[in-house]
């Protein structure tokens, strides 16, 4: 693989103005990867596997506490995640239970 050299003023400089606040925060975080790494991280990204890619980009932030906030807002993400599951679930039996009661009417009507 070819070495590719990254310089974050010229990063910066090609950024639109908009994202410059995301490069200056995380390029710097991007750059101290090895060109595994970052082949790591894309391939995380790619696969839909963003809590790992974000955990493995703020391991090579300067601000430790990020990696525990992240594993917080994970865990409350996954918490959340499963009540709503739980939420749909029971919503699915009252509708199943609802629809059987009205196939027993309806039979019942019918004669069946």
């Amino acid at each position: 693989m070819a070495e590719i050299k990254l310089n974050l003023n010229d990063l910066m400089a090609k950024t639109p103005e908009m994202f410059r606040p995301i490069v200056a925060k995380y390029g710097p975080a991007l750059a101290a990867m090895t060109a595994q790494e970052f082949c790591d991280w894309l391939e995380l990204l790619i696969m839909g596997n963003d809590s790992a890619a974000w955990q493995a980009l703020l391991a090579k932030m300067d601000n430790a506490s990020l990696i525990d906030a992240w594993k917080d807002t994970v865990a409350k993400w996954a918490d959340a995640a499963d009540k709503n599951a739980a939420r749909i679930q029971f919503q699915k039996d009252a509708m199943l239970a609802v629809l059987k009661v009205l196939l027993a009417g309806a039979l019942a009507m019918v004669g069946l």
